[in-house]
């Protein structure tokens, strides 16, 4: 069963994805260290465009905060939405519309990848 949300404490480990409710939309933790957003065939969106080697994954954490740490447990990247802006009722959600969104009840971070 595919998963489309990572919640308070969940990991996305380097080489796992998570996809839309209709499948059509892939969120990535790819293994060159880019978290990366695919639909139509192609990439379209990349956090980064350096690779990486030692990247664990990314982490919904309690804060609010969707980051992404190297093997080592240091913060490499991050969705800059720690509380106050999030808190431990946020969820990562990979919509069937392209956007990956932070959401609080309402989106307070998105990918901005809009079919």
């Amino acid at each position: 069963m595919s998963h489309n949300t990572l919640g308070n404490g969940e990991w996305l480990l380097t080489g796992n994805s998570l996809f839309s409710q209709d499948g059509s939309v892939e969120f990535k933790m790819q293994g060159d260290g880019k978290i990366a957003i695919y639909w139509g065939g192609k990439c379209q969106w990349q956090n980064t465009p350096d690779q990486k080697s030692n990247v664990k994954g990314i982490r919904m954490q309690s804060d609010g905060n969707l980051c992404m740490y190297d093997n080592s447990d240091k913060p490499i990247w991050h969705t800059n939405t720690a509380n106050p802006t999030g808190d431990s009722t946020c969820i990562v959600s990979v919509q069937n519309d392209g956007n990956v969104v932070v959401y609080k009840g309402t989106p307070i971070w998105s990918s901005k990848t809009l079919k």
